[in-house]
C-alpha cells in the first residue's frame, strides 16, 4: 500500500534508490571503457612488436600503420629520399621517436640507423637521382 504512506516518507528512499542506481551505472561504464583501453593497448602493442614486411604497390612501398621500419643496410628500407603519396592530406609519421606531420609529395629523408612508424597505410616512392653530366 503505497499511497497508504505519506509522500514524505518514501520519496527519499526513491531519490536514493536512483541515485545508487546512477552510480552504480557509471561504474559499470567505467570498468567497461577501462577493460576496452587495456585491451586496445595489448593489441597496438602486439601488432607494433611484430615486423611488418614492406608490400609494393605499383612504383611504391606500403609501410603498415603502427609498425616500426628500420633504416639502414640489411634492414627493410636502405638510406636515402622518399616521396610521400598520402591521399588523405597530412599524415603523421613517428621519425626517430619524434612525430610529425609530413603532407602529400613531401621529400623524407632517412639514414641509416633511423626507425620510421606511420599512424596509417603509407605510401613512399624512392626518390630517382639524376645522373650528373
Amino acid at each position: 500500500m503505497l499511497f497508504a504512506t505519506s509522500f514524505s516518507d518514501w520519496f527519499p528512499w526513491v531519490i536514493v534508490a536512483i541515485a545508487a542506481a546512477a552510480t552504480i551505472g557509471l561504474a559499470v561504464r567505467f570498468v567497461v571503457m577501462y577493460r576496452d583501453m587495456k585491451r586496445e593497448k595489448f593489441v597496438r602493442l602486439q601488432a607494433s612488436s611484430q615486423p611488418a614486411p614492406i608490400a609494393i604497390d605499383g612504383e611504391f612501398f606500403v609501410l603498415t600503420a603502427l609498425h616500426p621500419y628500420a633504416v639502414g643496410e640489411g634492414k627493410p628500407l636502405a638510406a636515402g629520399s622518399y616521396v610521400i603519396h598520402s591521399a588523405e592530406g597530412a599524415i603523421a609519421l613517428q621519425y626517430n621517436g619524434v612525430v610529425a606531420d609530413y603532407n602529400d609529395n613531401e621529400v623524407l629523408t632517412l639514414h641509416d640507423g633511423d626507425v620510421i612508424r606511420a599512424e596509417r597505410d603509407l605510401h613512399i616512392k624512392p626518390v630517382a637521382k639524376e645522373a650528373n653530366q
